[in-house]
């Protein structure tokens, strides 16, 4: 890698660190919340997002580092710190909390999909293929923690219909697994073409 594109490299790695310490803050708040904790698949999902972008901050750093960056200026994590808050506040009015902060969590991690492509397309361009190898490992991660989010929500959702009293026919969680993993492999089959 030439040394005039470590500043391009340090920005995408900064701005990707910025991005999951932002995502891991909300995330950290729902591990500990008891309507998170009291629905088994729930916790699941969210303590691997949890461990997830832990590890995938603590990556970024030791790679930030080794490039000799560092990890964004303080407005950037400030606002990061900010929207992470925010989003827990929101969280704790919520009368259906736990689906919404699944659907929460499926966002933020498909942007930081987005920004994993980003991030692995500019390495291979720039030549730095240790940047390339993390950004492509970590998007795999991340579209692993979106699928299976993706596959709890049904049973999620329908709990907590039947919490809120909302007379539900509990014969559709197979009818709705099916229909999310048949359009998962649908777009799949899709983007292949």
């Amino acid at each position: 890698m030439a040394p005039t594109t470590k500043p391009t490299i340090n920005t995408y790695v900064s701005d990707m660190l910025a991005l999951e310490r932002h995502i891991a803050q909300p995330i950290k708040h729902q591990a500990s919340d008891e309507a998170v904790t009291s629905s088994p698949k729930a916790a699941r999902v969210v303590n691997e997002a949890l461990t997830l972008t832990q590890n995938h901050i603590e990556a970024l750093e030791q790679r930030l580092d080794a490039l000799g960056g560092h990890s964004g200026s303080p407005v950037k994590s400030g606002v990061a710190t900010a929207l992470g808050a925010a989003a827990a506040a929101i969280g704790d009015v919520r009368k259906t909390e736990v689906s919404k902060y699944l659907r929460d969590d499926y966002s933020a991690l498909a942007l930081a999909s987005a920004g994993y492509t980003m991030l692995h397309t500019t390495a291979l361009a720039l030549g730095d293929a240790t940047t390339a190898a993390l950004a492509k490992r970590h998007l795999a991660d991340v579209a692993t923690a979106v699928m299976r989010i993706s596959a709890t929500l049904p049973a999620v959702v329908l709990a907590e219909l039947r919490e809120e009293g909302v007379s539900i026919d509990t014969n559709v969680v197979a009818e709705a697994d099916r229909g999310v993993d048949d359009a998962w492999r649908e777009g799949a089959s899709r983007s292949s073409n």
